[in-house]
């Protein structure tokens, strides 16, 4: 009954969408690309402002427009006549033409290259109606803002910023992804130009896989997400990469103490662009040189974004897109008592067809192939302790066929639908020890292919000055277990005045892959499992309520933000759980629950100025369930974190001197600590008796609370005709020990062996310094 609910509201939403769809006699659209006029690239965000016959003081606008995320814009339903057209983009020279329509029969495609505005100018202060959107908890990221924060490499980072926010938390310096409102990492969709990335981030977070100099535009969406996004639960964090200037060949090169990077970018023809970044962290090395006796984990990664851009007409554009990373992290010679070597790399492809037709529908077309692979080996050199080692391996394959089709019917209703199909494939492995012949096995392990579909419809419309919504749909198809369902998704925005809005939003959404993880073992044990036909694809419903204002002429924003979100179907391994890789018994070790995650922040954004920042807190829950877990009582899991607090400043000495700082606190992560032993000798092989922990207290135990200062110092001048920048940066500049690992070990005592609990520290105070020349 629910599903033909489900399906009814779609299509009586279908026809309200095709119903409106017939266009006026004599109306003309008026379409284009705003464009950069040395680089080429698509300037997001611009203004579109048409005016009949001329510009006057106090004249409104005829029609107005913002370009998307590719620099297209549309302004439908123009009647014949002259207009003025203005075009604005900060940063940028204001383009004004004259457009004449009256003889035009079809869409009028004006393309606009705007000029950076080089000329210095006083304050200017606009003012006009607060716009009100209807996308609730959604954060737009300026990667040039990147750049005055500190970090571990010397360049500042994406991941950095992010975790920085409200209601977005890192679990400790080993975990990699976000943890974003009581959501595990594997609850975030992760798209780079399209492209679903299942392990964005390198180690501890200190950087994203790709890196700010091949960033062109970033969005999070934490919660709520409208329907043209599916696939994770909880959040989207949706990048799109430069393409590379059209000018001449440019470049940047980075060297520091631990990490370098190199930019290239040009033209490859006159209508053709290229851009490639590449870093290159050797932290391991230089701990090797350092302190050869260090018990901090040696750590190392390597990444690599590179992307081609042809424009085939006016109206197509194609554009080639390839990601590369690999993260490593192992014990250092020093460690007696336990091993344990992790590493993950991406490997991604992917290419988009961009297309503005001829009734000035926008279209974009992706296929792309997702290559990921995650493994963990970890074993503890006590071997009289049962539950010390752990072996898994995760390969993924994705081949992706998407569609999104955007249009706009009048000046008030913007139309996107679209579909897409998944084909995935899993080689798994898994096991209680590693063994070299085991990972050669073809027999071991296990090999699941699934297919996924959707489609999805959804309305921005605006009622009022003051009203907003955006009203979709997603319909989900799973193969393996013939799932079929569909997903409402709403938001409204509404102004209470012109400085204050209030924002709400409902959505449900499904998860068909699953990231296993091990409750008695802090070290990453990722396991990622699809659905099947006895693992159920997870759901969860989720609501959101915000108030936002903005004060002092727009230099001050302050928002507070609500939600709960409840989970369905989620997985983790039983205790103690028994993995054999030449059966197929996997499934029979994990065990199914549910969740739920509420909390309240607050956010104090100073905008404008030489000095600029912001504070957040947020105050949340995170509770889960299982029956065969912490003896069928709900838990607080390792995503729970009570209170988190950021502090971001930035301050503009002048014009080359630029300080930073940032301050963190968060609730000590919790972990699963043995209360208790017991030890059982096999009655078949006899032998020494094994050790076992008991883990019943599941997550019963909890870190110190996590706190660190870093501090960023930045000078930029010129030099032989190129821009320099040297930078220095303070790591966790009162050295707070925050460990991110635990384990147990035994010890020999006067009256026989003990268990004793060790943690692990990944970064001390780090000294930072290097610099970076444009080229």
């Amino acid at each position: 009954m629910k599903l033909k609910k489900s399906i009814g509201f779609l299509l009586l939403f279908l026809f309200y969408s095709v119903s409106g769809i017939k266009a006026q006699v004599n109306e003309i659209p008026l379409s284009g690309i705003v464009t950069d006029s040395v680089s080429g690239e698509a300037l997001i965000g611009s203004n579109i402002l048409l005016y009949r016959d001329s510009i006057s003081a106090g004249q409104p606008p005829y029609r107005g427009a913002a370009s998307n995320g590719y620099g297209f814009y549309i302004i439908p339903k123009c009647s014949p006549a002259v207009y003025i057209i203005v075009i604005r983009h900060l940063g940028y020279k204001t383009l004004i033409r004259e457009l004449d329509l009256r003889m035009q029969r079809g869409t009028y495609k004006f393309n606009a290259e705007l000029k950076s505005e080089e000329i210095k100018l006083n304050e200017v202060v606009v003012k006009g109606k607060k716009e009100v959107r209807p996308e609730i908890n959604t954060v737009d990221v300026s990667p040039d803002f990147l750049k005055r924060l500190p970090s571990l490499s010397g360049e500042i980072d994406l991941f950095k910023l992010l975790q920085l926010l409200p209601g977005i938390k890192f679990g400790s310096e080993l975990s990699s992804g976000l943890y974003v409102r009581g959501g595990s990492p594997d609850q975030t969709l992760t798209l780079v130009d399209g492209m679903t990335v299942y392990n964005p981030a390198h180690l501890g977070n200190i950087a994203s896989t790709f890196n700010s100099n091949a960033m062109q535009d970033v969005k999070l969406i934490k919660g709520a997400f409208p329907a043209q996004y599916g696939g994770r639960l909880s959040s989207v964090l949706d990048i799109k990469l430069r393409s590379g200037t059209k000018e001449k060949e440019k470049g940047v090169i980075g060297l520091g103490l631990i990490n370098s990077y190199l930019t290239l970018e040009g033209p490859l023809s006159e209508k053709s662009t290229y851009m490639i970044s590449g870093r290159s962290m050797y932290y391991d090395l230089v701990q090797g040189i350092a302190d050869k006796n260090s018990s901090v984990p040696r750590y190392n990664f390597q990444d690599l974004n590179a992307k081609i851009n042809m424009v085939l007409s006016e109206s197509n554009i194609v554009t080639a897109t390839a990601l590369y990373s690999r993260d490593r992290v192992y014990n250092p010679p020093s460690a007696k008592d336990i091993n344990y070597d992790i590493s993950w790399q991406n490997s991604e492809y992917g290419i988009n067809w961009i297309q503005v037709n001829k009734k000035s529908l926008f279209l974009n077309s992706l296929i792309s192939f997702v290559d990921y692979e995650f493994k963990s080996n970890i074993g503890g050199s006590s071997p009289d302790i049962q539950s010390s080692g752990y072996f898994s391996s995760s390969k993924l394959r994705d081949l992706t066929l998407r569609q999104n089709v955007e249009m706009h019917l009048s000046q008030d209703q913007t139309y996107k639908t679209g579909f897409e199909i998944d084909m995935h494939n899993y080689n798994l492995l898994y096991s209680d020890s590693y063994s070299e012949l085991l990972e050669r096995d073809p027999y071991a392990g296990k090999d699941i292919t699934s297919v996924e579909a959707a489609a999805f419809v959804q309305a921005e419309t605006k009622f009022s000055e003051r009203l907003k919504t955006n009203i979709g749909a997603r319909i989900y198809y799973f193969e393996s277990r013939k799932y079929f369902n569909a997903e409402p998704r709403i938001s409204a925005s509404y102004a209470l005045t012109d400085n204050m809005s209030l924002q709400a939003a409902y959505a449900v959404a499904h998860q068909f892959i699953h990231l296993i993880t091990r409750s008695d073992i802090s070290l990453p044990t990722d396991l990622w499992y699809p659905s099947t036909k006895n693992i159920e694809p997870s759901r969860s419903s989720q609501y959101v309520l915000g108030l936002e204002s903005t004060f002092n002429d727009l230099e001050y924003l302050v928002s507070l933000e609500g939600y709960y979100k409840d989970m369905k179907n989620l997985y983790e391994f039983k205790t103690s759980a028994k993995l054999n890789p030449l059966d197929n018994s996997i499934e029979e070790q994990f065990t199914k629950g549910i969740g739920e995650a509420y909390g309240v922040e607050v956010f104090i954004n100073k905008r404008l100025g030489d000095l600029t920042g912001w504070l957040g807190y947020t105050l949340s829950w995170t509770k889960r369930k299982f029956d065969d877990l912490n003896g069928g009582l709900s838990f607080y899991p390792k995503y729970d974190r009570r209170n988190d607090v950021s502090a971001v400043l930035s301050y503009k000495v002048n014009d080359h001197l630029n300080i930073g700082a940032t301050w963190t606190y968060a609730s000590g992560q919790r972990y699963t600590l043995p209360p208790a032993q017991y030890q059982f000798k096999d009655i078949v092989t006899g032998g020494t008796p094994k050790i076992y922990l008991n883990s019943e207290d599941l997550y019963g135990a909890q870190f110190p609370a996590y706190h660190k200062l870093d501090l960023n110092i930045s000078y930029r001048f010129n030099w032989l005709s190129h821009g320099f920048e040297a930078y220095l940066n303070f790591y966790n500049l009162y050295n707070r020990q925050n460990p991110f690992s635990q384990y147990t070990s035994l010890e020999e005592t006067p009256s026989g062996k003990i268990p004793v609990v060790k943690r692990l520290v990944l970064f001390p105070f780090i000294p930072m310094f290097g610099f970076n020349v444009q080229f």
